[in-house]
């Protein structure tokens, strides 16, 4: 019998409306370790699936600092 391996990459949620900046630190962020995933909302801009944590909304203006505010 073999054993099976853990995946390696988790659920990570695209939107055709990312813009590539948006994109690309989103992308780190995942990497780091600090989101597990994320989904672009319209309305409310992005939900951030952070673990141990309820998904919190962040606008598409303040992305990149909320994701900052995350590093240790």
């Amino acid at each position: 019998m073999k054993a099976k391996g853990k995946k390696t990459s988790g659920p990570v949620l695209v939107s055709s409306e990312t813009s590539e900046a948006d994109r690309t630190a989103l992308i780190r962020a995942y990497k780091a370790g600090l989101i597990l995933a994320w989904k672009h909302d319209i309305e409310h801009g992005y939900r951030l699936t952070l673990e141990g944590r309820a998904d919190e909304y962040v606008q598409a203006d303040q992305l990149t600092k909320y994701l900052e505010s995350l590093r240790p």
